[in-house]
């Protein structure tokens, strides 16, 4: 994802500073920011040993890595890998002063686009009361306004204080490579959709992939909550996983919910494959600050391993 805004940092690295006014500062304002929006499960792709869900083990032990933390571990890096190019791109706007103000709206740019040469490119944001609005926008150049086209675009409603409210952000996947620019890691979708919350705890964030239609893979969603403390949640979807003993293949449903320095509670949902039709069957695990399983309980075994008072008190989320 990362790679796909190398063409507009290009651009604002030659751009040139100046000074903001406070009005600038209220369109600043309406930019997502990573602290507010990236997962912040403990730990790092190192901690996450083992080999996850989709490599069942029959024979699950007290200290082995969590396989919940595993897939977690990985669903929270493409949760922050999706949106961290964007990010970055609204990190270097916050550095620069806008090249037009108007009363409701500022402009950066327009910039020659280094890396598509004759095109340039120009970020734009409006404001209509408290609702912003934005747009990171290209055009052959020299074909005027009508030439616009968006690769990116976004809308804040501010609410309720600094940076509080609702906002949503739409990378137009489909439309940009239609325009013959490569998107990297994004080239196999047609959009990545954003849809986040900030106004009241927990501050929540919506993540869905959308693949081209060409791709018989269905959409790809991420759910991301957390609360002041390091209490935190994900909840996303594995599809074709053999976790249930047979000869089929099942979907899983995970929500993990951790804490920041006592490990974390996930728990499976597992329909169809080797699970009865019309049974939804469960596996709930726990883990230590480690990451590894202090706890395990599967409603398709009649015993559980370890004892779940062994589990981290994470009841803050369930709201």
């Amino acid at each position: 994802m990362r790679t796909s805004w190398l063409l507009l940092l290009g651009c604002l690295a030659t751009a040139c500073g100046g000074n903001l006014s406070n009005d600038d500062l209220e369109f600043f304002n309406a930019l997502p920011m990573r602290e507010d929006l990236a997962s912040k499960l403990p730990g790092s792709e190192r901690s996450a040993s083992g080999g996850g869900l989709r490599q069942r083990s029959d024979l699950l032990t007290l200290g082995a890595p969590s396989e919940i933390y595993v897939e977690t571990r990985a669903a929270s890096d493409t949760f922050n890998q999706g949106m961290d190019g964007l990010l970055t791109v609204l990190e270097e706007i916050r550095k620069l002063p806008p090249t037009t103000r108007g009363p409701d709206y500022r402009v950066w740019g327009p910039w020659p686009d280094e890396q598509h040469p004759g095109h340039e490119v120009r970020f734009l944001m409006v404001r209509d009361a408290n609702t912003f609005g934005y747009q990171l926008q290209f055009r052959p150049k020299g074909s005027g306004e009508e030439g616009w086209w968006s690769a990116l675009e976004g809308t804040f409603q501010a609410d309720g204080g600094l940076r509080k409210g609702t906002g949503a952000v739409r990378v137009l996947v489909k439309e940009t490579k239609a325009h013959g620019f490569d998107m990297g890691s994004l080239s196999g979708m047609d959009l990545l959709e954003i849809v986040y919350q900030t106004r009241a705890l927990p501050i929540s964030v919506r993540m869905r992939f959308v693949p081209a239609s060409t791709q018989a893979a269905s959409e790809i969603l991420y759910a991301y909550r957390e609360i002041p403390g390091g209490l935190g949640e994900m909840g996303f979807v594995l599809q074709d996983t053999d976790l249930i003993p047979g000869t089929q293949k099942e979907d899983l449903t995970i929500l993990s919910r951790w804490t920041r320095d006592s490990g974390g509670v996930g728990v499976i949902s597992v329909t169809g494959g080797d699970v009865p039709a019309g049974f939804t069957w469960t596996q709930i695990e726990c883990w230590d600050a480690s990451f590894r399983l202090t706890y395990l309980k599967q409603s398709w075994e009649t015993a559980a391993i370890g004892n779940a008072s062994a589990c981290p008190d994470v009841s803050a989320l369930e709201n």
